[in-house]
């Protein structure tokens, strides 16, 4: 984005509320990094977990929460809370997460299956608030910027350096805290720096997702006339939500194309670290790496905007699809025992990645406001909170692909994070999976149809449809 043109977004939007956005992403990545970073580690190394049992268990908790997830974005269009009907999900979302985190990482000292029981109920503490996290912050994207598609491109590139920012603190920081508190805290094989490092980063969280909560308060107001106005978000029926989205193509494609991806990424950053303590041969150059690399993919989410404008949304995903399957087939071929080819794939990939970033759930916003210019019926949050469900699914699936990576590779825990691996396996076998899911993704994308121009007549079309809808009733039109 240009100088001139951020300058009309905060001309808009106001100066300071696209860095909402920014802060509400940065604060994300303390939670989720994490425990994406990390869990596997903690529970194969420290709890003694077998990889194909950790798997399974995950995959469970990972169904009930994909299975929640299937009505969290009706239950948000239709709850409308008074205090506020999307940013109030927003709020609940770190105390919760904080309980998770807490037990996933507790490692209480009983036996193997008390440790599954405190393990699955952390994990779905930590996941399941996300599904309605979500789905709320992406109708705030489409509340906030209107009808401008400008803005919408706006918000979300302001969440991708958002997203980017945190990755830098959770990278540089977060294996080093772990470390200290391991030491300090003088049970090192319980691996309590885990512990007070998960808890201690997601209360960060919560703090500045409070700051958004107040921050968006003049966008998101509870409207007690909504309902008077004929297929508005909570006068639709639940299931016309359901049978006009199984009826809308373009959302079919987004959701596989967003699974396979997900997949990618809830693979990867688990095994990282895998990477970098048996095929590089040194487990802290990941912080360093993946610091660097943050720091890049900071930079270009500043920088790519522009590109991803003139692209547009579906050929800017399906470009970024096939240059991440380069990337990963290089680091495939050259990345055992080579620590610059993990430096320039890690590189490349953020770059590529911030680009895609840029246009975060604009094509599910896109969709939605397709199937309400084609029913009438306005099931726009509930589309958007379809972006969990991929998320959910993808996680799921990805607990098999970090089992198989695993096994694939001879992977045998000795206890205290050490392991018998075939560590030129592991890398070949990681990266070549996330080349052929890439390019299968990007593939799928070609099938979607709707343009840049159809968008924004959509859009158009669908505010003077509610407006005249809401002059009908007799009340103020608000979206």
């Amino acid at each position: 984005m240009t100088a001139q043109e951020q300058q009309q977004v905060e001309s808009a939007l106001g100066k300071f509320t696209p860095w909402l956005f920014f802060l509400n992403t940065f604060s994300q990545q303390f939670g989720i990094l994490i425990t994406n970073q990390f869990l596997n580690m903690f529970m194969t190394g420290y709890a003694m977990m077998d990889p194909v049992v950790l798997a399974g268990v995950m995959s469970i908790g990972r169904i009930i929460d994909s299975s929640l997830s299937f009505v969290a974005g009706a239950i948000v269009q239709k709850a409308n809370f008074k205090t506020g009907p999307y940013r109030t999900w927003i709020l609940m979302n770190g105390p919760l997460m904080t309980i998770g985190i807490f037990l996933i990482f507790l490692n209480p000292d009983i036996s193997p299956a008390g440790k599954l029981i405190v393990f699955v109920i952390g994990f779905l503490f930590r996941n399941v608030p996300q599904n309605f996290l979500m789905a709320a912050q992406n109708v705030l994207i489409r509340k906030v910027a209107g009808t401008s598609m400008a803005d919408r491109l706006a918000l979300t590139a302001k969440g991708a350096q958002g997203s980017n920012a945190g990755r830098i603190i959770v990278n540089f920081a977060g294996i080093y805290v772990i470390e200290f508190f391991n030491s300090i805290l003088g049970t090192p094989e319980q691996g309590r720096g885990y512990l007070v490092c998960g808890v201690g980063f997601v209360i960060i969280q919560t703090i500045c997702q409070i700051i958004l909560y107040r921050g968006l308060a003049p966008y998101d107001q509870y409207d007690p006339d909504l309902k008077k106005v004929a297929g508005s978000s909570v006068n639709v029926k639940t299931t016309h939500m359901y049978v006009d989205t199984i009826k809308n193509p373009q959302v079919w494609f987004l959701m596989f194309m967003s699974v396979l991806r997900t997949m990618c990424n809830s693979t990867l950053t688990p095994m990282t670290i895998y990477v970098f303590r048996y095929s590089i041969g040194n487990a802290r150059l990941q912080a360093s790496t993946n610091t660097l690399a943050s720091f890049v993919g900071l930079a270009a989410a500043f920088v790519v905007p522009p590109l991803a404008k003139k692209l547009g949304k579906k050929n800017t995903v399906i470009y970024a699809g096939f240059a991440l399957t380069a990337i990963y087939v290089y680091m495939a071929m050259m990345g055992h025992e080579n620590m610059m080819t993990m430096y320039i794939g890690t590189m490349l990939s953020q770059c590529v990645t911030a680009l895609n970033q840029s246009i975060g759930v604009n094509n599910f916003i896109d969709a939605g406001e397709y199937q309400l210019y084609k029913t009438g019926r306005d099931s726009r949050p509930f589309i958007m909170g379809l972006n969990s469900i991929t998320l959910k699914i993808g996680q799921t699936l990805a607990s098999f692909t970090q089992a198989w990576v695993l096994t694939s590779c001879g992977y045998k825990s000795l206890g205290g994070g050490q392991a018998e691996i075939n560590a030129g396996a592991l890398v070949f076998n990681l990266y070549m999976l996330l080349a052929g899911m890439y390019a299968v993704s990007s593939v799928i994308m070609m099938f979607y149809s709707i343009t840049e121009e159809r968008a924004v007549e959509y859009a158009n079309a669908n505010k003077k449809m509610m407006e005249e809808r809401a002059a009908q009733a007799g009340v103020k039109a608000t979206d």
